[in-house]
């Protein structure tokens, strides 16, 4: 039905355009009456400041990462989360570091404590880590998914520092996370910690779905992605005769 007293104009427009023309038709009655002539343009103002809920800007989701599994292929890094010790700061029984660690995006680790929520990786010896891989759902997960996430690294628990934050926006897939220092070249650390101080929605607890950790591969491990090939070799030299054995990397023949 069409709205008595205005325009079809105004009864077309959106609601706050509507206000918008009624506010400024104020202003210039006021103006035209020489009485408080700053009232109507600070309505104007303020009214042009509003935005309706459809023009509003929502923050980005964070796109996911590639699957670990195809850096692994590259041959560029190894995963070495099974040489560390894990701990966790809380946990629901059955959803503990074997759910965390058993590659089925189905599972997870659910805390079952206060924040900040925290996984604890530690290495026997000085480890070189290049890449963090997180997996989290927010689409099964909703409020236990994690918002923040902070990134630390050191000897042991009396010394850690942060090298990394990440503000997360209803994640859905992996997340990965470089660790390297100041030079752009992996860290070397005893301990790596992940703390999750905040989730969405403002959750109490958490879920993460997998957790890998990556080395680069040195260029000094050749011998252990090609494994040598030996024979044995007659050089004749006048007067001797003698057999050796060579070791030779496949395609030097």
């Amino acid at each position: 039905m069409p709205r008595p007293g205005l325009s079809r104009d105004r009864q077309q427009a959106p609601p706050y355009r509507v206000a918008l023309a009624r506010c400024t038709s104020r202003c210039v009655r006021l103006r035209s009456e020489g009485t408080r002539r700053f009232r109507g343009l600070e309505v104007y103002v303020s009214v042009l400041s509003l935005k309706p809920k459809w023009e509003m800007t929502t923050p980005n989701k964070t796109p996911p990462g590639a699957d670990p599994k195809q850096l692994e292929r590259t041959g560029t890094v190894r995963e070495i989360g099974s040489q560390a010790v894990w701990s966790l700061s809380s946990c629901k029984p059955g959803f503990g570091v074997d759910q965390l660690r058993d590659d089925n995006l189905e599972t997870y680790w659910q805390s079952d404590g206060s924040q900040p929520h925290l996984v604890n990786i530690q290495f026997r010896r000085k480890t070189t880590v290049k890449t963090l891989c997180i997996y989290a759902d927010y689409k099964s997960d909703e409020s236990y998914t994690p918002s923040k996430i902070s990134v630390r690294v050191g000897n042991n628990f009396h010394n850690l520092q942060e090298i990394r934050q990440l503000e997360l926006v209803e994640p859905s897939g992996w997340i990965h996370v470089p660790l390297t220092d100041s030079h752009k070249k992996p860290i070397r650390t005893f301990m790596i910690q992940i703390a999750v101080l905040a989730n969405h929605q403002n959750g109490r607890d958490t879920h993460m779905r997998q957790i890998k950790v990556y080395t680069p591969v040195e260029e000094s491990s050749i011998d252990i992605m090609y494994p040598l090939h030996h024979c044995n070799v007659t050089i004749d030299i006048p007067g001797m005769h003698r057999q050796h054995s060579l070791a030779l990397l496949p395609g030097t023949l």
